[in-house]
């Protein structure tokens, strides 16, 4: 990890990336639950870090031949998680359950796409798909989310995001979000975030960054202190492999020194 006296790079190909320290990691398919990654795609991320003594901005690349940014039927996206210790002794599998808390700072491409190109309705994917008829819809079809959905009574037939599922939102303003897990099967979403993230694919590799405060308010947030050591764990998806959910790869604790 490397300290900056300038801001912070906002964007994974900055040049100053190029002068912050790397350290490759090796990264394993996910074999211990199921569903079962049954063959690793990637066998290693690297990952950097930089700080200006006030925030930390951690990037991770990996080799990816595509960028797979849409979901569908067998069609998945790529992404990319962080992982930090909230307990002692915690399990770099997503925590353990019995006190191992662990906070999760989660990347997607398709979210990535979303913000950058904005929302992804199924005429993207499938732009000879019409429905005829939603109700209280505005305008004529075909219609699109959200710009035909501004009426909130339409909202209702929108199951997941009237019930607040974070993962239905209409517009998101990040590609990413924080969890917290303490075993498998007890993710959760965190509903204030401090993480900003970004993601660029060029040249056959992925390269996302994720930046937040050292410390914040939150108590299930992971703090950062000058001087101190800490542990890291990752885990990538590669969606044109197949990789969702628990088919992934994850690694073990990594150690890091804040300058």
């Amino acid at each position: 990890m490397k300290k900056v006296t300038g801001p912070l790079p906002t964007s994974p190909l900055a040049a100053v990336w190029q002068q912050a320290p790397a350290t490759d990691v090796a990264v394993l398919a996910q074999q211990m639950t199921t569903p079962k990654l049954a063959k690793a795609s990637v066998n290693k991320i690297t990952a950097q870090a930089l700080t200006d003594g006030k925030s930390i901005a951690w990037r991770v690349s990996w080799q990816d031949a595509a960028p797979n940014s849409n979901v569908d039927v067998n069609r998945f996206s790529d992404a990319v998680a962080l992982e930090f210790p909230l307990t002692e002794f915690a399990a770099p599998m997503m925590g353990h359950r019995g006190g191992g808390k662990v906070q999760i700072l989660y990347w997607r491409g398709l979210w990535q796409k979303d913000v950058d190109e904005g929302f992804q309705d199924v005429q993207n994917v499938h732009p000879n798909y019409l429905n005829s008829h939603y109700w209280f819809a505005n305008g004529e079809g075909p219609y699109r989310v959200p710009d035909s959905f501004t009426n909130p009574a339409s909202h209702q037939w929108f199951i997941a995001k009237q019930a607040g599922n974070p993962m239905a939102k209409f517009s998101r303003s990040e590609p990413a979000q924080e969890l917290i897990a303490e075993g498998w099967g007890t993710l959760t979403h965190q509903p204030e975030s401090a993480t900003t993230a970004k993601g660029v694919w060029k040249n056959g590799s992925w390269a996302v960054i994720f930046t937040r405060p050292l410390a914040t308010d939150d108590p299930n947030d992971h703090q950062f202190a000058q001087g101190e050591k800490g542990e890291i764990a990752f885990a990538v998806w590669q969606g044109g492999e197949g990789n969702v959910g628990a088919r992934k790869h994850w690694s073990l604790w990594t150690a890091y020194q804040m300058p």
